[in-house]
């Protein structure tokens, strides 16, 4: 029995000793959001952009984080009703409510290279010729590999 007892502390202790990871997983310690970042000089869309249908928006926008990046998505609707996302700079100037009847509306899965911690995205963009003119939104989602995101919502105009 006292083999068993001590059996069952060693095998107890080294469980503990094992099961414990260490501080130098930097991965694991990630409690930082990554950034967006738009103040490059080519950066694009800009708040308050105005576009023509058929226009290609050439997106550009820098992402960072203190650890590894993960994806990024762009989310594309309609700000037809003037809601918002508390995530935009700047009042742009609005045209009035209404209802959407062919609204722009599109989800962009983008792709950042694995281990990047710094990464200057570009995608070109194509307005559709036939949706409805007015107020957009241009929402980049961004993602680091630990899981934590940023959302950043950009007003754009669409004219004829």
């Amino acid at each position: 029995m006292k083999i068993l007892n001590t059996i069952t502390i060693l095998a107890s202790f080294g469980f503990f000793l094992f099961s414990c990871s260490g501080d130098d997983d930097t991965a694991s310690n990630d409690t930082q959001k990554p950034i967006i970042e738009m103040n490059m000089s080519d950066a694009a869309p800009l708040s308050c952009s105005t576009y023509q249908r058929g226009d290609i928006i050439q997106f550009k926008a820098r992402f960072t984080d203190n650890v590894a990046l993960g994806a990024y998505s762009i989310n594309i609707h309609n700000n037809f009703d003037q809601h918002s996302h508390d995530t935009e700079t700047g009042d742009c100037e609005m045209d009035p409510i209404k209802t959407p009847t062919h609204p722009w509306t599109e989800i962009i899965q983008g792709e950042i290279p694995v281990n990047k911690s710094d990464y200057v995205a570009t995608m070109p963009i194509q307005i559709p010729s036939d949706i409805e003119t007015g107020d957009y939104h241009f929402m980049i989602q961004l993602t680091d590999a630990q899981g934590w995101s940023t959302l950043r919502g950009i007003s754009i105009k669409i004219e004829e």
